[in-house]
């Protein structure tokens, strides 16, 4: 069995902590190897993250219970970009349903298809790219194995003629 690495661990444990949360888990992150893995192995990672999802469910729970009393109130161009932008991120389901909304704007579904168009050109973009790629990779491939072929053939002639 080989021996862990402590040091490899801190630094994956604090690249997990880097990318997962914009707040670093209060106490869990040290500076010294020993005393993080310390704290992921004694649980306090755990119960900070926890911590940080039970905030983040309240956040959107807070958020969700007050949005529609706020609604009404804001002005049309506000109402037309927060819905806007809460339909783009949303599913197909759920885009469905804000869009059915009494107080949905009609100039969001306008603004909706410009963005799901904006999104299917860029992956018709990467679509494109990948394939020219693929294109140059077997290309490429092609061009190697014809020079090998032809490099092997023209050996055997030169072979041939000095006989």
């Amino acid at each position: 069995m080989s021996k862990i690495n402590h040091n490899d661990l801190h630094r994956q444990f604090l690249g997990a902590m880097a990318s997962n949360s914009t707040q670093p888990a209060a106490g869990a992150v040290s500076t010294d190897p020993r005393r993080t893995i310390q704290a992921i192995q004694s649980g306090v990672v755990a119960k900070a993250a926890v911590n940080e999802l039970n905030r983040a469910l309240s956040f959107a729970n807070a958020i969700g219970q007050n949005f529609a009393a706020v609604l009404p109130s804001l002005n049309e161009q506000t109402r037309i970009e927060v819905i806007s932008a809460l339909a783009c991120a949303a599913s197909a389901k759920d885009r469905r349903t804000i869009m059915e909304h009494p107080l949905c704007p009609p100039e969001v579904e306008a603004i909706v298809e410009a963005y799901d168009a904006a999104k299917t050109e860029e992956a018709e973009a990467r679509k494109a790219d990948r394939a020219a790629e693929r294109e140059e990779k077997e290309r490429a491939k092609f061009e190697e194995l014809r020079l090998k072929f032809e490099g092997g053939k023209a050996n055997a002639d030169d072979a041939v003629a000095a006989e």
